[in-house]
């Protein structure tokens, strides 16, 4: 058996546009379980907006995993944490401080999935999508109102295309030095600890569970999916991918609704 562990971003790959899981995605995975194969759901999303998914796909247990907020948190199925890396709350305060000089819209999110912003004559539909998807409320909260010693997984600038569009190079140039920045879909450019992705994050499993990443295929769609393509053996992009995936990629599947994801792990894992 070449591949060992499969990594799968959810938005867009595994889901469908209408945010579920296609019966044929869902029974070839079943018999990529079955054969022992990892199955490892790597989103941005938070713990609570991942889970439900690894039910629907009838894995569960401490010896399944999922990747959660970008590649800031791996932990297993049962809720137990194995590598988790937060931004402090200086940087909060100034990103804060750096979104109100900008008027941007944005919300961050703490370690157990909250979700917060400091937006309040305006709350961007992205934010409320976000809040929604994390399951766990939006906080509506100024740096002063929230402990001195509160910390996030990732913050998140909020707009349409075209705003995200026009202020990426601010963005980039201010942060790039010192975290990682990237856009993780519509309506989302992301910030996280330096050194903190998708790839690092199936890095640090695959030498938990003692797999050579030659044994690894990722499936993605999105710029933020880049670093797992570069580490795994396999890299899988989506029919409906960006370019960037795409060129990064060694294969290509058919789209998230046309199950893109079931046909290449049928195709070269099972």
């Amino acid at each position: 058996m070449k591949y060992k562990l499969i990594a799968i971003d959810l938005d867009d790959t595994l889901l469908t546009s209408q945010k579920s899981i296609s019966e044929v995605n869902y029974q070839i995975i079943q018999k990529a379980v079955l054969k022992g194969i990892k199955i490892v759901l790597c989103s941005g999303r938070t713990h609570n907006a991942v889970i439900k998914f690894d039910n629907d796909l009838n894995i569960a247990g401490p010896n399944q995993y999922m990747i959660t907020n970008g590649g800031a948190v791996i932990e297993e199925l049962n809720g137990n944490i194995i590598f988790q890396q937060t931004l402090d709350n200086q940087f909060y305060r100034d990103f804060v401080h750096f979104t109100e000089r900008n008027k941007l819209n944005y919300n961050v999110v703490d370690i157990f999935g909250n979700t917060y912003t400091s937006n309040s004559e305006f709350i961007d539909r992205y934010t409320i999508m976000q809040a929604n998807e994390n399951a766990n409320g939006l906080f509506i909260k100024t740096p002063d109102q929230l402990p001195s010693n509160f910390e996030i997984t990732k913050a998140i600038i909020n707009g349409d295309k075209h705003k995200l569009d026009s202020i990426s190079d601010m963005v980039h140039k201010k942060y790039d030095e010192n975290y990682f920045v990237v856009r993780t879909g519509v309506g989302f450019l992301e910030i996280f600890p330096k050194g903190i992705n998708k790839g690092s994050a199936v890095e640090k499993l695959a030498d938990h569970l003692n797999i050579d990443l030659s044994h690894v295929m990722a499936l993605g769609d999105r710029d933020n999916d880049i670093p797992m393509f570069k580490v795994a053996g396999l890299a899988v992009a989506m029919g409906n991918a960006v370019e960037g995936p795409k060129l990064e990629s060694n294969a290509i599947t058919d789209d998230n609704n046309h199950d893109g994801v079931g046909k290449a792990i049928k195709k070269f894992a099972l």
